[in-house]
């Protein structure tokens, strides 16, 4: 009787495990099951797995994408650039060109006497663009030297009917002057027009220039104005100290 009870016993222990393990068994086909088709539920038909894969670029797509957005960069840096002078404010281009003055030359501020009388000296650098016509003997120091004015002279003491005929006539602004005729020569033309106030000058005495003697007959002349002292300011004072500086 004992012999059968542990017998009966094993069998159902036996019984026991081999449930659990079937249970074991159909959870995990039930959750594959589903797992399986919640998949096919929310992956679009006719797509395989291997068409839902991350396609990465290749090495050749990856440096074009990189150079369109350098050059996209780079076009905004540009058009930022071009408006530059549109963006920065001139007086605080002023301010900081002050300060600059101020390290490298003197930190004092002129009087009001100081600062008038400087541009008095001075205000002739400061006139605005002026536009001269004219016609013009050139005598040229690499053909003449120094005989070069008395070359001008002579031909302003011949009568008009033996002269030469001149040259072309020109028309040049201020800055055209100064660039093929040199430093100063502006200045000149300008103090022969002031000084014929009534009548524009017309062969009337040599000017000399860094490339010779001019004798000039002025057909149309348009000085630029002299701005007035507080119009300049900043940039007067900026000249006073580097001047000043100078001297020291």
């Amino acid at each position: 009787m004992k012999l059968l009870h542990q017998s009966y016993k094993r069998l159902s222990d036996s019984l026991k495990t081999d449930c659990r393990q079937l249970c074991i068994i159909l959870t995990l086909l039930v959750i594959a099951v589903l797992s399986y088709r919640w998949v096919t539920f929310i992956k679009p038909a006719g797509t395989s797995w291997q068409e839902t894969n991350i396609q990465l670029p290749n090495s050749e797509e990856l440096q074009l994408y990189i150079d369109k957005k350098i050059a996209k960069e780079s076009d905004i840096e540009s058009h930022t650039t071009d408006h530059l002078d549109d963006i920065i404010d001139n007086q605080a281009m002023q301010i900081k060109l002050s300060g600059l003055t101020k390290n490298i030359t003197i930190d004092r501020e002129p009087t009001n006497k100081e600062l008038n009388e400087f541009h008095q000296q001075h205000k002739e650098q400061y006139r605005q663009e002026s536009t001269f016509h004219f016609t013009q003997y050139l005598f040229p120091t690499i053909k003449f030297g120094a005989q070069a004015i008395n070359m001008a002279n002579k031909t302003l003491n011949t009568t008009p009917e033996k002269r030469a005929q001149p040259m072309a006539k020109v028309r040049l602004t201020s800055q055209d002057i100064e660039r093929q005729y040199g430093q100063g020569f502006n200045q000149k033309l300008v103090a022969l027009v002031l000084k014929h106030p009534q009548q524009l000058p017309c062969w009337t005495q040599p000017v000399t220039s860094k490339v010779g003697a001019h004798l000039l007959c002025f057909k149309q002349a348009n000085i630029g104005a002299i701005p007035e002292l507080d119009a300049i300011r900043p940039q007067l004072v900026n000249h006073w100290r580097y001047e000043i500086s100078k001297k020291q």
